[in-house]
């Protein structure tokens, strides 16, 4: 049955977040987001995990006590569905995932995905290649000065290496609103691969909110026996309307959540 999947492509879980927050954010940002004309009921909410290497969410949900909603386990492996705790009203999916940092210090996502390893063990090739091979969906995640010079060069490489259905794109909104479409992303996207987008919430109090700003709207099949299979299969086969949904962050955000970065970083 067709469904209209609502992904934040990059979500982020880290310690200090209130976790209740977070998923309140996610579905009130979800429900506003277009798709199409589509009843609630046919909607599918989504969140694909990019987890840093000193992050677990995930393999922690099911057990962390929330107030007012609990996980539960899917059919298959790899996801895991968020219900109300009090209906048991089923909200969203919350799917294992990555972001891994190739040896050339480039952002590779594993998404939909169980798939992990080290931080600069391996180059974004043999990354990419893994990833495939283990049945996850690759992401070279964009971000500010990441995609210029000699690690420029391997990106558009990448692109040439894979195909469309073996790599995507990973657009967040770590990319302002007043920062045009990379020269090497809209490269890529002629070349017919196609862009993820999501919020990338910072390690930050209150980033939390940030969840679900930003995603992919897809028409697509989805079968709740098979939630994984199901997403894989919609982000890499050919055919499907991808729509960009929600909002980057602008000037101002942008600026603030740069600078604290870049205080975390030095001081």
């Amino acid at each position: 049955m067709k469904r209209a999947l609502m992904i934040d492509g990059h979500v982020h879980v880290y310690q200090n977040f209130q976790y209740e927050t977070l998923f309140a954010a996610a579905l009130d940002h979800f429900s506003v987001l277009s798709s199409d004309g589509e009843t609630e009921s046919a909607k599918v909410m989504i969140l694909l995990l990019t987890e840093r290497s000193d992050c677990s969410f995930y393999s922690q949900a099911l057990e962390i006590n929330l107030q007012d909603y609990l996980f539960e386990k899917t059919a298959e492996s790899g996801a895991l569905l968020l219900r109300q705790s009090q209906t048991h009203e089923p909200l969203l999916y919350l799917y294992a995932g990555r972001q891994i940092i190739s040896q050339e210090g480039l952002e590779i996502c594993a998404l939909a995905s169980e798939y992990f390893v080290a931080d600069r063990a391996l180059t974004a090739e043999q990354l990419v290649v893994n990833i495939n091979s283990a049945g996850g969906v690759a992401g070279m995640n964009w971000a500010p000065g990441k995609w210029f010079g000699s690690r420029g060069k391997i990106v558009s490489q990448l692109f040439e290496r894979f195909t469309p259905s073996q790599l995507t794109i990973s657009d967040t909104t770590m990319r302002p609103t007043f920062w045009p479409t990379p020269v090497r992303m809209a490269a890529a996207q002629q070349k017919g691969f196609k862009v993820i987008c999501g919020s990338d919430p910072l390690p930050f109090a209150g980033e939390e909110l940030m969840v679900a700003q930003y995603g992919t709207c897809i028409l697509g099949e989805f079968d709740e026996s098979m939630p994984v299979t199901s997403v894989r299969n919609v982000l890499t086969r050919p055919g499907t309307t991808w729509t960009v949904c929600g909002r980057r962050s602008g000037l101002a955000s942008f600026v603030k959540r740069q600078s604290r970065i870049m205080l975390q970083k030095y001081l």
